[in-house]
């Protein structure tokens, strides 16, 4: 309970031309900065085929997708050993994106075998966050182009961990090819889901309760 920030969803109007602020969480080697890129359109995150972990800070960029403002938060990997330090960093990325993400999306790698690892994960973000952050989450599926015609319905209900997350995630998954970064249309379907949730959550962003 140390480890977690309070927190409040904020009540704003949504539109669909209004910004989006999402954070990126993820393990090394998930694709967490490719999908950054691949959302922004244009290469602003370090991202390399790596087990290991590549981002060692938050970073923020900003674009603007499909008419609308976008904030991306790129965060330090999830390692089986997590530091404080690594903890706190995470947690900045909710002030990168003040007043706060509409978002977060929880990378998981379609190219490995999911283990507990990904449960830990889902933990840990619990602990730093709060569970009203998953209210504000989504799975967000990497490596789509390894799925090769498996609807991704079938995976996430063959695999306990997976499913468990989805679950906690209130259903939401998306699927992304980092590979085909010219599809943009996965790009706004992801988008639309993302406004779709936060219609759910009244129109509201995850949000410290600043004091």
């Amino acid at each position: 309970l140390k480890h977690r920030v309070p927190v409040n969803i904020q009540d704003t109007p949504v539109s669909s031309l209004s910004p989006i602020r999402i954070v990126l969480l993820g393990c090394g080697g998930a694709g967490k900065s490719a999908a950054g890129n691949t959302i922004l359109g244009q290469k602003e995150f370090r991202s390399e085929i790596s087990v290991t972990a590549v981002t060692r800070e938050c970073s923020a960029a900003h674009t603007t997708v499909s008419g609308r403002s976008v904030t991306v938060v790129d965060t330090p990997e999830f390692t089986s050993i997590n530091t404080e330090q690594s903890m706190t960093e995470k947690r900045r990325s909710v002030y990168l994106s003040s007043p706060g993400p509409h978002a977060f999306l929880i990378v998981f790698p379609l190219n490995k075998r999911f283990t507990e690892h990904e449960q830990q994960i889902m933990q840990q973000i619990e602990m730093m966050f709060g569970q009203e952050a998953l209210k504000s989450s989504i799975i967000l599926f990497t490596y789509g182009d390894q799925l090769k015609g498996e609807p991704i319905e079938e995976l996430i209900e063959k695999n306990y961990v997976v499913k468990r997350a989805v679950q906690q995630c209130g259903g939401r998954f998306h699927v992304f090819n980092n590979r085909d970064q010219s599809n943009r249309e996965q790009v706004n379907d992801l988008l639309q889901k993302i406004d779709t949730m936060i219609e759910q959550n009244g129109g509201g962003h995850y949000s410290n309760q600043m004091l």
